[in-house]
Parts: structure tokens; sequence; C-alpha cells
């Protein structure tokens, strides 16, 4: 599998009956099925008398062992963290982390984990509290993926900020002023910031920490009690994972210092940041927002039938970027600096 085929390959279009089957047959599971939202996998709500179950039919170009990596950082955590609100792995009948199913398009690997019940975060929303609330909680989790290792876990992946030059010859897929502003970040990115991130702590991570992989209480939005979809845990520099958090946080946001410092102070506090991983943020979260808008407009070319999902996030991305452009890299590296001084 290169980074490019699970880019390019649809997903496998699974029905409800399909995944009753699948729910059945592997993991002995019986009840209701709902189909999930999902951007190259199929995701399906198993709900039983014994449990809510989310059922994850996997790209077909995506190899079992990843799968099993998925499966393994997930219990990874819950050894070395166990308050921390992730879902929990369920083995197949058979005693697996991962199974294999065959469909018309060809087999694919599928994986079960427990439902949290609750509400994707609203995209958009963010306060100081959420902000620090949500620093704090990532810096557990990499606390307690440090240490974590598997074969997959240095891939090719076109979402890992650190392989941002992979997406480079997608990015015509852009128009106008995206365009060039893309290119020319690009370069930038390549001749200043990938050299300084091999130089910085690396191991696993989260690395998409955005709201739809965030459950809150509707009624408290500002209350995480979930945190979902670790399908794009790979090993990179630790720093990466904060900074894509905050590029998320700046979606709607008039105030990308402000949104920056409080969430990277917040986790600074946690799992302490050296100051050349600080400077490096302002770059990286822009990095994200490019990574966003490049890998849309290309995907949203060959999967046109899923359009609007893919591109959900390109206008309030392409807004993040002006302001950052705006309030400019010296600004806001100096706030985040401050942020993590000692109190």
């Amino acid at each position: 599998m290169t980074a490019d085929e699970l880019l390019t390959t649809p997903p496998v279009g699974a029905t409800l009956d399909e995944a009753a089957e699948i729910a059945h047959t592997h993991f002995d599971l019986s009840g209701s099925i709902t189909g999930l939202g999902g951007e190259s996998d199929d995701n399906f709500l198993v709900a039983t008398a014994d449990g809510d179950f989310s059922l994850k039919i996997a790209n077909p170009a995506n190899r079992p062992s990843i799968l099993e990596m998925h499966q393994l950082a997930l219990s990874h955590i819950a050894s070395t963290d166990p308050l921390l609100p992730i879902p929990d792995p369920v083995r197949t009948s058979g005693g697996d982390l991962v199974g294999v199913a065959q469909f018309e398009t060809g087999r694919a690997a599928v994986r079960l984990v427990t439902f949290i019940t609750g509400s994707p975060m609203p995209e958009g929303f963010s306060t100081g509290l959420l902000r620090r609330n949500l620093g704090e909680l990532l810096a557990r989790i990499d606390q307690a993926l440090h240490g974590f290792e598997h074969p997959e876990q240095d891939r090719e992946y076109s979402w890992d900020v650190a392989q941002l030059g992979s997406i480079r010859g997608h990015i015509h897929h852009l128009a106008d002023a995206r365009l060039d502003f893309v290119s020319r970040w690009m370069d930038h990115f390549d001749d200043e910031v990938e050299p300084r991130i091999s130089t910085l702590p690396s191991q696993v991570i989260h690395s998409d920490f955005n709201a739809g992989n965030l459950i809150v209480n509707p009624a408290t939005p500002e209350t995480v009690i979930g945190v979902i979809d670790f399908a794009d845990v790979i090993r990179s520099a630790r720093v990466i994972d904060p900074a894509v958090a905050v590029a998320y946080q700046c979606f709607g946001q008039r105030d990308p210092v402000l949104v920056a410092a409080e969430f990277i102070g917040a986790y600074h506090q946690v799992t302490a940041l050296s100051s050349a991983e600080i400077e490096l943020v302002p770059d990286l979260v822009t990095a994200r927002l490019v990574q966003s808008l490049a890998i849309g407009a290309w995907r949203a070319q060959l999967h046109p039938d899923n359009r609007d999902y893919i591109l959900s996030d390109a206008e309030p991305a392409w807004q993040a970027i002006q302001r950052l452009e705006e309030v400019g890299t010296v600004s806001l590296r100096d706030a985040i600096h401050d942020a993590c001084e000692p109190r």
C-alpha cells in the first residue's frame, strides 16, 4: 500500500445487511445496525443488549497489520492511563484483534471497538476553558502513547504533517489564490520546516485531534467524554500532535494567537515542549491547514459522490490560513512562548 492508494481507493461501500453479517460472524453480535460517517472507511453503530459498538470496515487499500496497530495503540493507552476516555478494542470471536471479510470489491480488514455515546464536538466551537481542557487531554494521550511501538508506525501516510511534501503532485486541483499560496508555502516547508522536524522528539501520536473525533455531552459541549478514531496514529514529531489540534481549533475563531497560546500552554504544563518544538508550532499549524486544502481538493476530484463530506473543512481551513497570515509567525510564536513560561 502506498500513501496515494489509501486516498484514491474508494471504501467498500458495505450495506447494512453486510455489516450485520460481519458483526454476527466475526464478533458474535446481534442488534440494530446504523451507518456512521466516514471518509475512506465504512463505519457502523451496532446497538446490542450488551452495549453499543462501532464496527469499522477498513478501506481495501489498508493492510490488516495497520488496523492491528490501531487496536494495540488503544490497549497501550488504556494500560498506561486507564482514566483516558477512549474506546476499548474488541477481539473477534476467534480472539484476533482484526478480522478479514470478503466483499464484492475484494477483501477488507474489519475491527470492532466500544461505542462512546455522545455527539461530535460542534465544528468552530472553542472556548478558553475547552482549549485548556483539550490541551491537557491530548498531552495525557501522548504521554500514554510514549513508548508504544509497532512495525507499521513508520509507514508512508499522506496525512502525516512531516510528510507534507508527498502531496505536492496533487496541489494542482486547487484553484487561484489557494493554489498560489499552497505552492509557495510548500517551498517554504521544504526549505525551512522539514529539515528541522527530524531533529525534534518523536513518538507515535494520535495526529488527528479534530472536532469530529472529540465526543461531547450535547448539553455541555465543553465536557469531552470521548476521543475516537485512532486511524491516523503514526510515529512523527511529538509537537505535530498539538499543532494539528490547534489548526482545527482555529476554525471559526478570530484570534488564532489566543487559541494557540491557550492550547499549547495547557499541553506544555502536562507534557513539556522544548524551545525548538515551540518555535516550529506556527509552521506546523499552517502545514496541517495546507494539507487539508490540498488533500481535500484532490480527493473531491477522485470521489465526486462524497464531495460535500470531503470538502467540509476547506472553507474554514482557508479562512484560518488567512487569519494566521495576518497575525504573522513572529507574533504567534512569541505568544506561545509566553504561554509556556513557568507560572
